[in-house]
């Protein structure tokens, strides 16, 4: 099963969103403000369904545009706009919009280094962000999220605003992947992203990008070791596996971008109508998404297993991503971001979260 679907627990009942849009290929194309009309904007993602943690957001974008501008505005999903049997993913969602294919997209913030933004580094960086408290911090802190969007513009798209979603992990499938040795030569599935894959080389393991097929004829075949998610989506893994609850990666931040000409064709009632959508759909993400804990335990009650990495493992995993580290300090600019969040993270209270053992 794809990873990225059927997440039962978060089904959204859209009647009560209030939003009667069409969803997919028969939604209608963006078009520029008309006296004809409403203005129509298709939003892509590689999500293939709204009971994912992005497609709810995006659900909760269409009621908030629909009703804010009186029905002037209709956005319309299209889900797994990049296909459902597709590498790069999240790039080809980012290509999309910059090519006007798409109005609108929402990409995960790791995959814009492949389209040549470095911007997203340090939020990215391995280890860094730790918990859903701190990535919280970041996206509202504004002039540190409006550095990180800097680079969107470039890539041939405009910055709306950063909606986190969850932290991320390894999960093996023959055993766990807590110690540096535990990577050693052992192919992880990573969704695109050159840091992230720098990431996992750094720590021995041989990461890869595969279609869904190909992925899940490799844990058949046993020839894949694990792969990089979340609770929230391993759940729907296609074998049991086992996840170091206290060694998270990085969390996963989704960006929120459209077309720069569909921007501007809008009229500027229209245009604020958008601004204080995004920025209700912020608070909105960070008030209603499920804790860790929460995710942790839906994991565990549908077979998974979680463990703990020892004090001794986590200090050699970070030592193993020092070469990634001495890469990102090349640039002064992300370095100083690292230093920011090292600082933030200091200073924020993490509730603490029991993942070493959340099932009863």
């Amino acid at each position: 099963m794809n990873p990225r679907r059927r997440l039962g627990i978060f089904t959204l009942v859209l009647a009560l969103l209030g939003a009667a849009v069409a969803c997919g290929k028969d939604a209608p194309a963006t078009t520029a403000e008309a006296d004809a009309g409403p203005v129509t904007i298709q939003i892509g993602t590689a999500d293939d369904d709204p009971d994912s943690p992005g497609g709810i957001a995006i659900m909760k974008l269409v009621e908030l545009v629909r009703v804010g501008s009186g029905g002037e505005v209709l956005i319309y999903p299209v889900w797994q706009a990049s296909g459902q049997e597709s590498v790069e993913w999240d790039q080809k969602i980012a290509r999309m919009v910059k090519e006007k294919q798409l109005g609108m997209g929402m990409v995960p913030a790791r995959a814009w280094d492949a389209e040549g933004v470095t911007s997203f580094r340090a939020l990215n960086a391995p280890f860094l962000v730790t918990s859903d408290a701190l990535a919280d911090k970041i996206v509202t802190s504004s002039d540190l999220s409006t550095e990180l969007m800097s680079g969107l513009e470039a890539a041939g798209v405009t910055g709306l605003t950063l909606l986190p979603e969850s932290p991320r992990h390894t999960f093996g499938f023959r055993h766990a992947l807590v110690r540096v040795e535990d990577y050693n030569l052992q192919t992880i599935r990573t969704p695109h992203s050159v840091l992230n894959e720098a990431t996992f080389r750094a720590l021995g393991g041989k990461p890869v990008d595969l279609t869904d097929s190909s992925f899940v004829q490799g844990v058949q075949d046993g020839s894949m070791a694990g792969v990089e998610s979340g609770f929230l989506l391993a759940r729907g893994l296609p074998a049991p596996s086992t996840a170091a609850g206290n060694v998270t990666l990085n969390e996963k931040v989704n960006t929120l971008v459209i077309n720069p000409e569909v921007y501007a064709e809008l009229s500027e009632d229209n245009r604020s109508v958008l601004q204080t959508a995004v920025k209700d759909l912020q608070e909105w993400v960070l008030a209603n998404r499920t804790t860790e804990t929460a995710n942790a335990v839906a994991f565990c009650n549908l077979g998974g297993k979680i463990v703990t990495a020892s004090a001794a493992d986590l200090a050699a995993l970070t030592k193993a991503v020092q070469p990634v580290y001495a890469e990102l300090a090349k640039d002064a600019k992300t370095q100083a971001q690292v230093e920011r969040i090292r600082t933030l993270k200091q200073s924020i209270q993490v509730p603490p979260e029991d993942l070493a053992n959340p099932c009863p």
